[in-house]
Formats: structure tokens, C-alpha cells, sequence
């Protein structure tokens, strides 16, 4: 039996709920009744498996969608990184063409106080 500390979660733990246990003894002639209900309840988690396996499924497409968009991330980061090397510029040279780009001017700058 599972300690109560080595539980996960509140799904773990054996309770009158989870393990159908009733409140009151079986009545008499109910047979029928119970075969019914057992079979309504092992209809119901066979679709819940199916579902499972679905989204397992398109979980496992989607990783490889991510894991392939990494790889090719990673390539071009690194096809980047060997051009920007070969073509990098200094700082100062950086500022001057921005200032040319905005037009040579200045922003003005003032202080304030909060």
C-alpha cells in the first residue's frame, strides 16, 4: 500500500471515491444494475485512453515541430555569428551611421524629477 507521503497528488491516495467503496451494502436483485454500470464505466475510460493517446500523439508531433525549429535557429545563429565576425565594425563607427540616418541631430536631453 502507498504511504501517504510518497503520494503525488490527491489522485493518489485511496479513498472511499477512487476505489468504489460504497456507503451501504449491495441491495438484493441489483445484478443487472451493476453489470450495467461496470460497462458504462469501462466504455468511458477506454475513450478517455483513446483521447490520451491522441494528445500523446500530437504532443510528440509537436516536439519534433520544436526541435526542428531549433536546429535550424541554431544554424543560422551560427551562420550569422562567423558573418558578423568577419564584417564587424567598432562602436564609434556604429553611433556615427546612426546619426546619419536620423539626420545628423541630437536628441535633447533634460532632466526630471519625480
Amino acid at each position: 500500500m502507498k504511504d501517504v507521503t510518497s503520494a503525488k497528488g490527491l489522485s493518489d491516495l485511496r479513498t472511499a471515491t477512487t476505489h468504489h467503496i460504497a456507503s451501504k451494502p449491495p441491495r438484493q436483485g441489483t445484478t443487472y444494475l451493476d453489470l450495467y454500470s461496470l460497462s458504462m464505466e469501462g466504455q468511458r475510460l477506454e475513450n478517455e485512453l483513446s483521447r490520451l493517446e491522441h494528445r500523446k500523439k500530437r504532443i510528440h508531433e509537436r516536439l519534433a515541430e520544436v526541435q526542428h525549429a531549433i536546429e535550424r535557429l541554431e544554424d543560422t545563429a551560427q551562420q550569422g555569428k562567423t558573418a558578423d565576425s568577419s564584417l564587424a565594425k567598432p562602436i564609434a563607427a556604429v553611433q556615427a551611421e546612426a546619426r546619419e540616418q536620423s539626420g545628423g541631430r541630437q536628441w535633447k536631453k533634460m532632466a526630471v524629477n519625480y
